[in-house]
């Protein structure tokens, strides 16, 4: 047996000596992974195959990780290119690997030899995944909200449970959706999705709509100019009217009136003006009713 164990050795050795100078399997995976929302990584290996004899259809690439040995996909885009999609447990900030290259050669009289490569050891960096939050634990139907993260694009859009919210661009560290109009007084998990990510942000509670609005929503003007926002109830004011507390984030960028609307009214208009280049946000709020939040760009 253990002269068995000798002679089956030396083969190995052999076919390595025979093949490995001209057969290959190069990691191409970074030392440092990008960072990832999901906390799904790419392992990459090129095979680099000189000798004639090999069958191409024949490559295999696996790589192995935490000894459990994972088969790899061929790449569309480029020749012997091998990726496997790694998703890292959570906290994990390390992770060691290797690469086993399966692959027939092919002798003049037409028999195969199945060979196998081995690389060496390699390790990638994982930063810690992309964390989503919310900035309210609770909103009306038809408010804003805002994500905060990173790494967001004009890609992502926002569902709050199964139902797509309109969803605006803010920067690469924020976006904003406007609570669709879902059950009230239920919770509901807020997911942001792209090409690239499906990844929840938190859950927001759902209040009944707000029975006060504004219109436009939002708001663009250049210094100097004027425009009118139209608040209106869903009920007649109360007695003594209702006031409307306007303020905002840019205080020199915004000129704003008082705002009352009359007892008995269901809605009044109101005159801004915009002043120095800036942008923000209006903050809309009356006694008992849920804040409404504007964007506002003066440029």
């Amino acid at each position: 047996m253990k002269a068995k164990r000798i002679f089956l050795a030396y083969i190995l050795t052999l076919g390595f000596y025979l093949t490995g100078c001209s057969v290959k399997i190069v990691n191409t995976t970074p030392d440092i992974a990008p960072a990832s929302p999901t906390g799904n990584y790419t392992l990459s290996a090129h095979a680099q195959v000189k000798k004639k004899t090999v069958v191409p259809s024949s490559l295999e690439a696996f790589v192995v990780i935490d000894g459990e040995q994972r088969a790899m996909t061929a790449t569309t885009t480029a020749q012997k290119f091998f990726e496997y999609d790694y998703q890292a447990p959570v906290g994990k900030d390390l992770t060691r690997f290797y690469y086993v290259l399966n692959f027939n050669t092919q002798k003049e009289d037409g028999t195969l030899t199945s060979v196998q490569i081995i690389s060496d050891l390699y390790q990638v960096q994982l930063p810690n995944q992309i964390t989503l939050t919310i900035d309210k634990t609770r909103a009306a139907v038809g408010t804003r909200v805002s994500i905060n993260g990173q790494d967001f694009t004009n890609q992502d859009v926002v569902f709050v449970d199964h139902t797509l919210a309109e969803t605006a661009f803010i920067s690469p560290t924020k976006l904003q959706f406007v609570v669709p109009e879902l059950r009230p007084d239920f919770g509901y998990g807020i997911e942001v999705r792209s090409t690239t990510r499906a990844q929840t942000a938190g859950y927001l509670r759902i209040d009944p709509a707000n029975p006060l609005s504004v219109l436009p929503n939002q708001l663009s003007l250049e210094p100097g100019q004027r425009q009118a926002l139209a608040f209106a109830l869903d009920y007649p004011a109360p007695d003594g009217g209702l006031n409307i507390n306007v303020t905002t984030d840019i205080p020199d960028s915004i000129i704003m009136p008082e705002v009352l609307i009359p007892e008995g009214a269901r809605s009044v208009s109101a005159i801004i003006e915009g002043g120095k280049v800036g942008s923000g946000q209006l903050f809309i709020n009356s006694e008992g009713l849920p804040e409404l939040v504007i964007p506002l760009t003066i440029h």
